[in-house]
């Protein structure tokens, strides 16, 4: 195995968390060396080639090569034919008011395909509106600028895939490798292998969320990888083996902490000493395997750990009496230790990274995505869809700035749409956070824009200048997005000053026009149109409760069939994790939309925090090694009608009323009782949670539509 690379390498190979310096240098070389040809061979045309590589790499959303490419190709072209096209209209400002609607309309539209349709669609859009506003515009300009973008754009894309045909399968490693990097870190803490107490509950929570994140990029980035490439490949079974045995892997970490928590202190202290160690060296192991993946280091003994594992179920099966609680911990930590060393044996032939060797034929492929994503258009070409909603909002607002700076002649006026543009999103309050940033930025930028461009006036300076500012910027952008406005407004006032250089009054005019654009956006915002998260919620709340009602019955008739001793814990199904991720977002989006939402945050955490407990005490309670108790079953009936008439209340905004106190079944045992306790705690929590909400939210919940917008559009862009 290769020797593990210096802490800085390994930074700019993978930068997941943090600045994306990378990116940064990357941009740097695709914008700034046009800009240093156009001050040395004085030639003022290259500065589009450098537009190109920026807008370009904006547009690079990460994750599989074959994923970026299509991204920064679709960036490419469309940006060019954008700028061609707003050329063209130049001659004609009027006219530029209607195709700026059905440009932003359109580019709008682009965020039912994700992050990468947004950003497609937002440098789209400037491209458009860069190309209404060049001066002296004629076909020859449309022609040889729209070739220079491209160019640009070209070779953005180049540097950013250029180790694409060698190495396919590496961000599915590098995601592989952080998902087991996230299990081992929670189970560290869930299950701590010196002998000490679990981490608190809400530290668990925060990093059973982690996890979920780190699964469903471990998920997307493989999806990208396998469907952009031809035949079979041995690596895409290994690693869809490999990410699912990561999922099952954290499922038992959640149960295997309940059920050591469970456990008192002084009985069995020779086993529970064994146990802790087992599970320490477990971490050590976990850990090793993500390094084994990136090649930086060698397999651990896992088969080692697995006879470990069974002598200590001997041990337990050979004591005087072993309680269940222990028998619980010990079938779960076997498990545990077995799905380990199935990732093990998956590592070498992910590892491998071969290339695809079998022919195949694209156009199959190729026809049935267009026919995908017209169908996914089609579907949302409805008032009744956020992203359409946000479309139209984003069409009118944009035409109402170019309108506003053609009627007043205000200079550098094409920044009023730009500002328009960035703050807009189909989410209102990711629309409104935006709006403080990008005044924020763009004034204190425009301070900084002024010093630099009287203190350095010469163009070759400048383009030196633009070297840091690129690099700091690109790196910000997926960190913070007022830094990157920060240093993106004396960017593009350097970047014009290449040809005017020491203007520094563009930058209190740029300053002036984003107080317009962000007043024209707050306009629409309101106005235009408006659909707020507090229509959603709870809509997204009551799915969730009836996912987890589900889940109750799913895992009571596990109990009462009495699986296999060996099933281990059972799995959180995809409905359920998806409708916990969808409340997630949605309670996220609310509370940033109004002050007056955040005294809601309390009985909304609280809501999120009694799910996740209600789930981790269905899969202790679905562990196998437990006489069947039948005596569930009317609790079972009774928790999943409470979940019901829950998520109906809250659709209609309603008081849920009276309801049932839960019923405690005679317990077979004092563990059997502690599990029960810990499904009816939860479930009283979420009712207490849910009539907070709904009394709330009953002024808003009423006349709910489907926005079938929303799961297409996976999240703000």
């Amino acid at each position: 195995m290769p020797a593990a690379p210096p802490l800085p390498a390994a930074w700019l190979a993978a930068p997941r968390i943090g600045p994306n310096l990378r990116l940064g240098l990357r941009t740097t070389v695709a914008s700034v060396l046009p800009l240093l040809a156009a001050a040395l061979l004085h030639e003022p045309a290259l500065i589009w080639m450098a537009l190109g590589g920026l807008y370009v790499n904006m547009a690079d959303t990460g994750g599989a090569y074959r994923t970026r490419a299509t991204a920064m190709a679709c960036a490419s072209l469309l940006g060019a034919g954008a700028l061609g096209g707003g050329i063209g209209l130049a001659t004609w400002p009027w006219l530029c008011v209607p195709a700026m609607f059905a440009v932003g309309l359109g580019c709008g539209l682009l965020s039912l395909y994700g992050n990468a349709g947004a950003l497609i669609g937002l440098v789209t859009a400037w491209c458009f509106l860069i190309g209404i506003n060049v001066a002296g515009p004629d076909p020859a300009k449309a022609l040889s600028f729209s070739l220079l973008y491209l160019a640009g754009g070209a070779w953005a894309t180049l540097l950013a895939v250029a180790i694409w045909p060698l190495r396919p399968y590496r961000p599915v490693r590098l995601a592989s490798a952080e998902l087991l990097g996230a299990i081992a870190e929670f189970f560290s803490q869930a299950c701590p292998g010196s002998g000490g107490s679990p981490a608190a509950e809400d530290q668990l929570f925060q990093g059973k969320l982690r996890v979920r994140a780190a699964l469903a990029t471990a998920r997307a980035t493989l999806a990208d990888t396998r469907s952009g490439r031809l035949g079979d490949s041995p690596a895409d079974g290994a690693f869809t083996r490999l990410i699912e045995s990561a999922d099952a892997l954290f499922v038992t970490s959640a149960a295997m902490g309940s059920l050591l928590a469970e456990i008192p202190q002084p009985e069995v202290p020779q086993l529970r000493l064994r146990l802790d160690a087992l599970n320490r060296h477990g971490v050590v192991a976990l850990r090793q395997l993500g390094q084994a993946l990136l090649g930086r280091a060698g397999l651990p003994p896992c088969q080692g750990l697995v006879i470990e594992a069974r002598r200590i179920a001997a041990a337990i099966e050979a004591s005087a009496a072993p309680g269940i609680a222990l028998q619980q911990v010990q079938l779960s930590q076997l498990q545990w230790i077995t799905t380990l060393a199935e990732l093990g044996e998956a590592i070498p032939a992910a590892a491998l990274n071969r290339r695809m060797s079998s022919p195949g034929r694209p156009g199959g492929a190729l026809r049935a995505a267009v026919a995908q994503g017209w169908k996914t258009l089609g579907a949302n070409l409805t008032l009744d869809s956020s992203v359409f909603r946000h479309g139209l909002r984003f069409g009118v607002a944009s035409a109402a700035a170019v309108a506003t700076y053609t009627l007043f002649a205000l200079p550098i006026g094409y920044w009023i749409t730009l500002t328009v543009s960035v703050i807009l999103r189909p989410s209102a309050g990711e629309s409104l956070r935006r709006t403080s940033q990008r005044v924020l930025g763009t004034v204190l930028g425009g301070i900084l824009a002024i010093v630099l461009a009287t203190l350095f006036p010469h163009p070759l300076v400048i383009v030196l200048l633009l070297v840091p500012l690129t690099l700091v910027m690109m790196a910000m952008l997926p960190v913070n997005y007022g830094l990157f406005v920060f240093f993106l407004t004396p960017w593009i006032v350097l970047y014009k000053d290449i040809a005017q250089p020491g203007d520094w009054s563009l930058a209190l005019w740029r300053i002036a026009n984003t107080l317009i654009g962000a007043l024209l956006a707050l306009a629409a915002i309101h106005l235009i149109l408006p659909r707020w998260e507090r229509e959603q919620l709870p809509a997204r709340l009551a799915e969730s409760l009836r996912c987890q009602a589900r889940f109750v019955s799913e895992v009571l008739d596990r109990v009462l069939e009495g699986p296999p001793s060996s099933a281990g814990p059972p799995s959180t199904p995809a409905a359920l994790r998806l409708a916990m991720g969808n409340a997630q977002v949605s309670i996220q989006r609310y509370l940033s939309e109004k002050a007056s939402h955040r005294p809601l945050a309390l009985p909304l955490m609280a809501f999120l925090l009694h799910s996740q407990r209600l789930i981790d005490a269905l899969l202790v309670l679905g562990c196998g090694g437990r006489p069947a108790a039948p005596s569930l079953r009317p609790l079972g009936d009774q928790m999943q009608t409470t979940l019901t008439v829950l998520a109906s209340a809250l659709e209609r905004g309603e008081p849920a009323g009276p309801l049932l106190d839960l019923h405690r079944p005679e317990p077979t045992d004092d563990q059997l009782q502690l599990q029960v306790e810990r499904l009816i705690e939860p479930i009283v929590g979420l009712r207490n949670a849910a009539e907070a909400c709904s009394e709330a939210l009953a002024p808003l919940a009423t006349d709910q539509v489907r926005d079938p917008g929303a799961s297409q559009a996976g999240g703000p862009a």
